[in-house]
């Protein structure tokens, strides 16, 4: 039986229609009334809401309107923190936080509220999509949100989730950058004492970048903001948290025990802003910068600071080549678990061992990356002889792993890409060169996106040598199949786990 397009119980076997879907999920049909506005089309949905792009019946004006999920509107807790949202982005009023509107509820009695309608993606968006960011591209983008920090925190009041898909970034000239997401935030309670920001008991955020403090339940203030903002410069420099692990239980621990990494080690970075990062992440409150505008103003200095230079030498270009080595979890592959990570890190450890080796300079190193570099000779044939031993012992490693990670079977969990590049480098010293910079050091412009199966090399890498079986690649890229002169592969000494 049906009422109103609906199916009862008399009908419980009927497949249910996509607007019976749509409505137990509390989603917003097109043309849907929310007050004085009509709904149009889905812009996000989160654990709590959902966004909508909106236009005011009367105006035209577009807006966005953000609705509680319908399962969360019927806890008055969780109502409480969605209008105490409007609250606190009302009562700050910063042309760096994004402006409310109006608020309502509708007919079903769930809480909304209208928001300005921003064109633009997240900065965690932008991330992915253009990789990491220089030092000054990180300082526009920080200036912004450390000016609505600082206003907040003026104002009593902890953000307490200040991370990459809670920053917006406009499209267009003049860009303009927006903090959001004010859902957690800790409002200052009347009776909260001098500290102002102080509370007590377990605090909501995310994982990733959440302060020892504000992970333990103890009282928190600003500096779990300056923790944040720590970890978010480390990811803007980097491409990559300083913390991370697909267990809940590592990653806390990380967070509470682990020293956090140095930048540099993971991109050529000058020493002083890897002490900005490193004074942002320290595991006591007391010892991190005081205020967002304390961290600001030191990055202020330390991106205008050059590199340091090792005596009176000027930093000189040379020529090398480059081994990029990047593990991949297989995307169909089972949960990542303890036997995946551990066999991602032997792999790290062999091609460490090899590179190192072999003479090589480590450049940088994650979680799950290795870029290697030799500085090449200075006369012609010394340099291709040079290329010629890099591209044999990359061709060697590249074997090794497949065979250690099983690669070449089906199901194989671990992909690695290895792939080769020369060009120029800046570095210090004669005598040892010490590699800090230059074209070569910026994988995301040579290396593959997607996955690779053979040694993969950009012209540049294998311009001269003629004896090498090369096919088409990737765009940009040669594959090579086969390499006359390879050094002999030493026994494979990687365990996996099961098959």
């Amino acid at each position: 039986m049906m009422i109103d397009g609906f199916a009862t119980r008399d009908d419980e076997t009927r497949a249910f229609s996509q607007e019976e879907r749509s409505f137990a999920r509390g989603e917003l049909a097109r043309g849907a009334r929310a007050g004085d506005y009509v709904v149009g089309y889905s812009i996000a949905r989160g654990g709590c809401g959902a966004v909508y792009m909106a236009r005011h019946a009367q105006t035209g004006a577009r807006v966005a309107i953000k609705v509680l999920h319908g399962t969360l509107a019927a806890s008055p807790k969780m109502v409480r923190r969605f209008l105490r949202e409007v609250e606190v982005v009302r009562l700050l009023n910063h042309p760096g936080i994004v402006a409310i509107h109006d608020a309502g509820e509708l007919a079903d009695g769930r809480p909304f509220y209208v928001m300005e309608h921003l064109d633009g993606v997240t900065l965690d968006v932008l991330l992915r999509q253009e990789g990491r960011l220089s030092p000054t591209q990180a300082l526009e983008l920080l200036e912004p949100i450390c000016s609505a920090l600082d206003a907040a925190h003026a104002a009593g009041i902890v953000h307490r989730d200040v991370k990459a898909s809670n920053i917006f970034v406009t499209g267009g000239a003049p860009r303009s950058v927006k903090l959001l997401d004010f859902g957690i935030a800790k409002l200052m309670e009347p009776d909260a004492g001098a500290s102002g920001f102080t509370t007590a008991g377990r605090a909501p955020g995310t994982l990733t970048i959440m302060a020892p403090e504000q992970i333990l339940g103890g009282p928190i203030d600003a500096r779990v903001d300056v923790y944040a903002l720590g970890v978010l410069l480390h990811r803007l420099l980097t491409g990559k948290l300083p913390f991370y692990s697909p267990d809940a239980t590592e990653l806390l621990r990380q967070h509470l025990e682990e020293p956090p990494p140095r930048p540099s080690r993971r991109t050529p970075l000058p020493a002083a802003l890897d002490a900005v990062v490193l004074r942002c992440l320290e595991k006591q409150p007391d010892l991190r910068f005081p205020s967002v505008m304390s961290f600001l103003g030191t990055l202020r200095e330390a991106v205008g600071e050059p590199a340091p230079r090792l005596g009176s030498l000027p930093d000189l270009v040379a020529d090398a080549i480059a081994i990029h080595v990047d593990l991949r979890a297989r995307l169909d592959a089972d949960e990542i678990d303890d036997l995946l990570a551990e066999e991602i890190g032997r792999v790290l450890d062999l091609a460490e061992e090899r590179l190192r080796g072999a003479g090589l300079a480590l450049v940088s190193m994650t979680g799950n990356e290795i870029l290697a570099m030799r500085v090449l000779p200075c006369d012609a044939e010394g340099a291709l002889r040079g290329r010629r031993g890099v591209i044999e012992l990359a061709a060697a490693l590249h074997d090794e792993i497949a065979i250690g990670t099983r690669a070449a079977r089906p199901g194989a969990r671990v992909h690695a890409n290895l792939c080769l590049h020369a060009g120029p480098v800046a570095v210090r010293s004669t005598q040892s060169p010490e590699i800090v910079g230059g074209a070569l050091a910026r994988v995301g412009a040579w290396a593959p996106a997607e996955d690779v199966d053979e040694l993969c090399a950009t012209a540049e890498a294998v311009r001269g040598i003629d004896d090498l079986e090369l096919s088409a690649g990737p765009p940009g890229l040669v594959l090579i199949s086969a390499c006359p002169g390879q050094i002999s592969s030493p026994a494979p000494t990687l365990r996996s786990g099961p098959a």
